[in-house]
């Protein structure tokens, strides 16, 4: 599982909703019961979950140096 780790904790200690959408958390987990389970955590704690799939492909793109660490995006309504 690889969840919470693209945004710097100042981003993530901001109010995750606004009146133009909700900030995204991204997930990935080789295990879909782990994956469900962090999505319901994510949302439980106001952001917009979005799953990436398995580790080997969206795990990657969470990693230090990929293409979504450190953006902090806006899932519209």
């Amino acid at each position: 599982m690889k969840a919470f780790n693209t945004l710097p904790a100042a981003v993530l200690a901001q109010e995750p909703g606004s009146a133009t959408g909700k900030r995204t958390i991204f997930h990935a987990s080789n295990d879909p019961d782990a994956s469900a389970r962090a999505a319901q955590l994510i949302e439980a704690l106001g952001y917009a979950a979005i799953n990436l799939g398995r580790i080997d492909e969206g795990g990657r793109l969470q990693q230090f140096g990929g293409a979504l660490m450190v953006h902090s995006l806006i899932k519209q309504g």
